[in-house]
């Protein structure tokens, strides 16, 4: 399998009032209109999601990382959401508190070295928090080049 796959389109800034299921729909979008994953993916994602919550009660902004079994990724690929104000996603500690998420890395790998690998430059993105807090800012275009850069520096593509 090929590297990861992320593209400018992959990365959304969406809107406000959403809630869970409609935002892992909508980050899905691009990765099925690309053939990346199964036409299905979202409903997969949404289903573990319900099973394995994906919530990080991190130094604000809070994240989460929805993502699915292997077997129904085609091509590794990750999609970024912003949100401009907090959606409550299940804590992935198994805390009853809701996390206030604001970023989510939606995940799309088949292989689990990917899953592992990713998760690792991830989570070193996330506990830098001047940095996700610039995120919340910063244009597409912007947070497209720096990950872009932080994958090429960990070889994920």
């Amino acid at each position: 399998m090929q590297g990861i796959q992320f593209q400018e389109n992959f990365i959304q800034r969406l809107p406000a009032g959403l809630g869970v299921e409609e935002i892992i729909r909508q980050l899905a979008q691009p990765l099925v209109a690309a053939e990346l994953v199964v036409p299905d993916f979202a409903d997969h994602v949404l289903k573990r999601e319900a099973t394995y919550p994906t919530g990080l009660p991190t130094e604000p902004p809070c994240v989460a990382i929805p993502h699915t079994d292997h077997k129904h990724v085609r091509h590794n690929a990750i999609a970024v959401g912003i949100l401009p104000e907090p959606v409550e996603f299940a804590d992935m500690g198994g805390d009853p508190d809701p996390v206030p998420v604001r970023v989510i890395f939606l995940l799309a790998l088949s292989e689990s070295n990917k899953q592992l690998n990713a998760l690792g430059w991830i989570m070193e993105m996330i506990q830098d928090t001047p940095f996700m807090q610039a995120l919340l800012a910063m244009e597409t275009t912007e947070i497209h080049t720096v990950i872009l850069n932080k994958m090429k520096e960990r070889g994920e593509i």
